[in-house]
């Protein structure tokens, strides 16, 4: 069992937060866990990206190709599209991305996790609609999980603002 994952996007912190998490999660339940995390040039606001890789085997951190990616900007999805493993699945902030995947081999999620967030009460809590709907993806670590690590990480006064965003990300259906 080995999950690859690629996460990019505007705001540092909150790209990384998303590694973070799915690495303790899955720590804690045993795995070998990297996480890789690149920052843009810019002192603050710039784009950041991270590379997860969960496995029961210790690997290279370095990923060619991922199961999983998620795009939270249109540079991100420019950048990254083309990185997403045929079967794999591509997820994108349809708040934030204009442009459409004309890749017919992987799966496309297309969610607007800005609105979401917003609608729940705070917009900076876009990346943890996006990583309830990454978790949805998985097989290695799942919401119950997650959501135990985010508690125990967070301040308290942002805990239920959170969780509340993980499982609107995680639910989410089209209409």
């Amino acid at each position: 069992m080995k999950s690859e994952m690629i996460f990019s996007g505007i705001g540092g912190q909150g790209t990384i937060l998303m590694g973070k998490l799915i690495c303790t999660a899955a720590a804690a339940k045993g795995l070998n866990v990297t996480l890789a995390p690149a920052y843009g040039q810019e002192k603050r606001g710039g784009r950041a990206s991270c590379q997860v890789v969960l496995s029961q085997e210790i690997g290279s951190p370095v990923i060619s190709e991922a199961d999983t990616i998620l795009v939270m900007d249109e540079e991100s999805f420019k950048d990254y599209e083309h990185k997403v493993k045929a079967g794999g699945t591509l997820i994108i902030n349809s708040s934030m991305i204009g442009l459409a995947s004309k890749r017919i081999d992987i799966n496309v999620v297309e969610i607007p996790f800005t609105e979401i967030a917003t609608k729940i009460g705070s917009a900076k809590s876009s990346n943890m609609v996006a990583l309830g709907a990454v978790i949805k993806t998985l097989d290695v670590v799942n919401l119950d999980e997650v959501r135990k690590v985010l508690k125990k990480k967070m301040k308290p006064q942002l805990v239920e603002v959170n969780i509340q965003a993980l499982e609107a990300g995680y639910f989410f259906t089209k209409e």
